[in-house]
């Protein structure tokens, strides 16, 4: 099944930019539906409060590769937070640069990996083909990257594997 989406800027900071997939078909990005699914009061609340405050974290200094635990490919810059031992919510992200971050979905992690996992698996796959999109439309001159934007062809096409 083909897949179509965008990669949307949704906050500014001073020292970085935070975009999320967008899904064609659906109304929230990536990152709203995430926290969507983990509303106040529901049982994971202090986890959602570990990753809010690594957001806020990140916002102020920037997205360092130290705030993320490498979950991809390596080089992909596909990453996860939190990085905190012992947490089962995972919200998987795709660190361009410093000042640039591209957030996807996430979850309760349910097995010994994210490949193991049918929940998690889709969101780190799409995170991985998105970074190797944004690559080569980097490299083609089809995205430019000018400090913490994104400018130029951020709509993607990609076959969903099953």
């Amino acid at each position: 099944m083909r897949q179509k989406y965008r990669i949307e800027l949704i906050e500014e900071h001073e020292m970085v930019n935070f975009y999320s997939i967008h899904l064609a078909h659906n109304e929230l990005s990536e990152l709203e539906r995430f926290f969507e699914k983990f509303p106040e009061g529901c049982e994971y609340d202090e986890e959602v409060d570990v990753i809010i405050s690594w957001l806020d974290k990140i916002g102020e200094n920037g997205a360092f590769e130290r705030y993320f635990r490498p979950e991809g490919k390596y080089g992909d810059g596909v990453g996860v937070i939190p990085i905190d031992v012992g947490n089962k919510l995972r919200l998987y992200c795709l660190r361009i640069s410093d000042k640039i971050l591209i957030f996807g979905n996430g979850g309760v992690k349910d097995s010994d990996s994210w490949q193991n996992s049918e929940t998690l698996a889709p969101y780190v796959e799409m995170l991985i083909d998105t970074s190797r999109f944004v690559a080569s439309r980097v490299g083609n001159g089809e995205i430019i990257i000018v400090d913490k934007e994104l400018i130029g062809n951020l709509n993607f096409i990609r076959d969903e594997k099953k």
